[in-house]
């Protein structure tokens, strides 16, 4: 219990165990208590709205739009590209599931050759770069939200290109697959570029 009244700010001893004041005879464990709790509705209220802002803001930048929702597959699809053969090492083929096959049954013929290890690590560059690009544009509609898009995707594709030109010092050669993930890590680059287009005409509309 307070040392003073709440009310009228008389003293209270500290051993004064009574629920009212001995000068106003207020109740000093309920005074207030109204307006603590309208102050705490208040306080509610806008915890719920700055969550119901946050929610409505990643769903403007996942599902918004028709552009969000492309951008969105978009950034797996590089993924799917590996499926196609992007390189030749050993005038063999390798994709993604040609790599693993290989790990699978001999992991000796992948870990021992710099080209084909190289080749296997842009590979796990490409998967584990992807899923968090496309948590990221999920704050797209954040003050530096386009900044980050840009940085991420530039990230990956820079990671890529880096380990693949390694890979071709080291005996490997370009397949179709290379220049169609290549494309592919490209395209989301553009589709942010939309998307922040049209988050701005959303923003005008409203």
């Amino acid at each position: 219990m307070s040392n003073k009244c709440p009310k009228c700010g008389a003293k209270l001893s500290p051993f004064y165990l009574k629920p009212t004041c001995p000068k106003c005879q207020t109740n000093i464990m309920q005074y207030g208590f109204e307006e603590r709790i309208e102050n705490d509705r208040i306080k509610a209220e806008k915890e719920w709205e700055q969550f119901d802002n946050f929610l409505l803001g990643i769903k403007k930048s996942s599902i918004g739009s028709l552009v969000a929702i492309i951008r969105l597959v978009s950034f797996f699809l590089p993924i799917a590209a590996l499926l196609i053969p992007v390189y030749k090492v050993n005038t063999s083929s390798v994709n993604l599931i040609s790599i693993i096959k290989n790990i699978i049954s001999d992991s000796s013929s992948v870990f021992s050759d710099t080209a084909m290890l190289l080749c296997f690590i842009s590979f796990a560059s490409v998967i584990l770069l992807s899923l968090p690009c496309a948590i990221i544009s999920l704050f797209s509609y954040t003050k530096n939200g386009f900044k980050r898009n840009v940085i991420f995707s530039a990230l990956q594709i820079i990671v890529f290109v880096a380990l693949s030109v390694a890979a071709f010092v080291n005996g490997a050669s370009i397949h179709i697959g290379f220049i169609a993930v290549i494309l592919l890590q490209i395209l989301p680059v553009f589709l942010h570029v939309l998307h922040k287009n049209s988050l701005r005409r959303t923003e005008i509309n409203e």
